[in-house]
């Protein structure tokens, strides 16, 4: 027998339940190239996981268009991608259906906005896991602000303190850690080599994970 030893867990969504972030990465410079433009991974990676947006690349590049013009386009684009091209990383949906199956509550907390995460989550097959999912669409201040996690927290009812998150990338560990919650984050291909701002625990995969890790062993 089990006792839950959190009271709720949020994931993040690329980088965490799927690699998201190449998607995102090609989308971005499909977009540029038809003015010719590109942006190159290092550019992008600091980036990765916070609403930097066309807004921002509109000034910093110098494009031509309305900001409009690149955010419906964009948001096409990735629509497609994630309803096509989603893929599950290594341990994904194991994690979460075991921890759906022992009763846990699990949330979203992505800066994506809605339509993706639905469009991912619906490929995946994780779509009816989660008993709440937050986005980038809820919150007006993104990561590494801490406002998505506690939006996250609130909707399931639970104090952020008692939440453990799953994270990738630096912004999304400090978003967790500035909502005051366990964070333990896993790396991946965008955020190998980089310095992420003091996770509780550090991985290579979800598949390191065994839900006792999660779940306390009652005495």
């Amino acid at each position: 027998m089990t006792t839950v030893r959190f009271a709720a867990v949020i994931f993040d969504m690329d980088g965490v339940l799927v690699d998201g972030e190449p998607l995102h990465f090609a989308a971005v410079n499909e977009v540029l190239g038809e003015e010719g433009l590109s942006m190159s991974f290092e550019e992008y990676r600091p980036h990765m996981g916070t609403k930097y947006g066309w807004q921002e690349m509109i000034r910093d590049l110098h494009l031509s268009k309305p900001q409009a013009y690149y955010s419906d386009r964009f948001k096409a684009l990735m629509t497609e991608r994630y309803r096509e091209r989603s893929e599950a990383l290594p341990g994904a949906v194991a994690l979460v259906r075991g921890l759906r199956a022992q009763g846990v509550p699990l949330g979203i907390a992505s800066s994506s906005i809605q339509p993706w995460v639905e469009a991912c989550l619906g490929k995946i097959g994780l779509l009816d896991a989660f008993d709440r999912i937050v986005t980038g669409s809820d919150v007006e201040v993104g990561k590494p602000a801490p406002d998505i996690y506690l939006l996250a927290a609130r909707r399931l009812d639970v104090a952020p303190r008692d939440c453990l998150v799953f994270e990738d990338a630096p912004a999304g560990i400090q978003s967790a850690k500035n909502a005051g919650m366990v964070c333990w984050a896993v790396r991946t291909e965008y955020t190998r080599g980089l310095a992420l701002p003091g996770p509780d625990r550090e991985f290579e995969s979800l598949l390191e994970f065994d839900l006792t890790e999660i779940l306390g062993v009652a005495a």
